[in-house]
């Protein structure tokens, strides 16, 4: 670039300094200022084309307005490269601090994101072994209330002591037996809920027939009538989940069934990505403003009195369908039954 632009501010001096040869030489001095990215190489070029144009222009006979117009357009230029080059320094130097200063911000947040993630995974092991301690530990004594409530209330030992089942004391006694089987029941609910997704990771090829069979042989009765609408597919999936996902939709509907008879159809239908369970009953329907609320922990609709229920079925169910990438919803009117849905991916073991 150095020898190319004295060439042609020599060339310019052959040829009278002809405009062709002037506006060339200005273009490649201004082009050299841009291109180069050294500061001290931009002030070297420049200076260098300064005193190499003001040389040629005094020492060839060139009338004073001719001069005066070529050495004024260099000098032009020569301020203009200063001027640029000071900005593009300042404008380098800014962007320059503002990257040191993401870098530091960056460093920061990954020091404190990785402090909350080491934090987080400490809280999560003293969630689990607090869990397992309510587990081992605090049911330990609640069954023991629990056999103690059941042992005094027994016919053979009211009879004994002369205790009237329609008595205060029989009361008292029923409702601490029944206030500790609610205890064992929520204890469980929030384990399974807590652990579950800890405890049971192993993907497998169930086949859904054979399981459907299982907890269908267990929840029919003369009043409950269970029955799958369609053959049922092999899916991928955590049994022990699963089980427990169709079990509490199935248990759900027995329970606040308002009928004489419940009825239950479990159907399933298929799109290219997904398997689209549905599991419907005759009960009595949930108003839409509930639709949510139900799928939240603790939540339930007293659709019926005195029924042994916590509020955590749905909530698990929610919790192992989409922790397992799919969705679960319902469809429902008051009085006209309801059928909820989720889906299971379509996929392999691996």
């Amino acid at each position: 670039m150095f020898f190319f632009e004295h060439y042609l501010i020599y060339m310019m001096a052959i040829n009278n300094f002809s405009i062709d040869y002037l506006l060339g030489a200005y273009i490649a001095t201004f082009g050299g200022i841009l291109m180069l990215n050294n500061r001290w190489l931009i002030i070297l070029f420049s200076t260098m084309q300064l005193f190499h144009m003001t040389y040629q222009v005094i020492s060839n006979n060139v009338n004073i307005v001719t001069e005066g117009a070529i050495l004024i357009s260099i000098t032009t230029i020569f301020i203009f490269s200063f001027i640029i080059l000071n900005g593009a320094m300042q404008y380098r130097r800014g962007l320059e601090e503002i990257n040191l200063q993401l870098e530091s911000k960056i460093k920061v947040r990954t020091n404190d994101l990785e402090k909350r993630a080491g934090e987080l995974f400490r809280r999560n092991k003293d969630l689990e072994e607090f869990a397992y301690v309510v587990s081992h530990d605090l049911k330990r004594p609640l069954r023991n209330i629990y056999t103690m409530a059941e042992w005094v209330t027994s016919k053979e030992l009211l009879e004994e002591n002369f205790v009237k089942e329609d008595s205060e004391m029989h009361k008292n006694l029923f409702i601490i037996r029944e206030q500790a089987e609610q205890m064992d029941m929520l204890i469980n609910g929030i384990l399974n809920y807590s652990l579950q997704m800890e405890r049971e990771k192993e993907i497998k090829k169930v086949v859904l027939e054979d399981l459907i069979k299982r907890i269908i042989l267990v929840n029919s009765s003369d009043r409950c009538i269970i029955e799958v609408k369609n053959k049922l597919p092999d899916v991928y999936f955590n049994e022990s989940q699963l089980l427990q996902v169709f079990q509490n939709l199935i248990q759900n509907a027995i329970k606040h069934n308002d009928k004489e008879k419940s009825v239950i159809y479990i159907n399933v239908k298929e799109n290219s990505e997904n398997y689209i369970f549905s599991v419907s009953d005759n009960g009595p329907g949930i108003d839409k403003k509930y639709h949510q609320k139900i799928f939240q922990l603790f939540q339930k609709l007293e659709l019926k009195p005195h029924i042994d229920s916590i509020g955590i079925g749905l909530a698990l169910v929610k919790k192992i369908i989409e922790t397992n990438g799919g969705r679960v919803w319902l469809e429902s009117d008051k009085g006209k039954g309801t059928e909820f849905f989720f889906t299971v991916v379509k996929r392999t073991k691996n």
